[in-house]
């Protein structure tokens, strides 16, 4: 019996393990391209940001 559970154990684990090699590379696409999602909203943000301190900083010109 504990022969027969250790088993099913095993070629369980060896399933995920083999399932999880083969989606390696996916796995890796994904990760990289929440990076670059979350870069690019920090970018952005960064650039609003520094926008919005220059037009913030711009002094109005009198009309002569």
């Amino acid at each position: 019996m504990l022969q027969a559970v250790l088993v099913w154990v095993g070629a369980v684990l060896a399933l995920g393990l083999l399932l999880v090699m083969a989606l390696g590379p996916v796995i890796v696409e994904v990760d990289s391209w929440w990076y670059e999602r979350r870069h690019n909203r920090k970018v952005r943000k960064a650039a609003a940001r520094n926008a919005e301190a220059r037009a913030a900083q711009r002094v109005p010109q009198p009309v002569a």
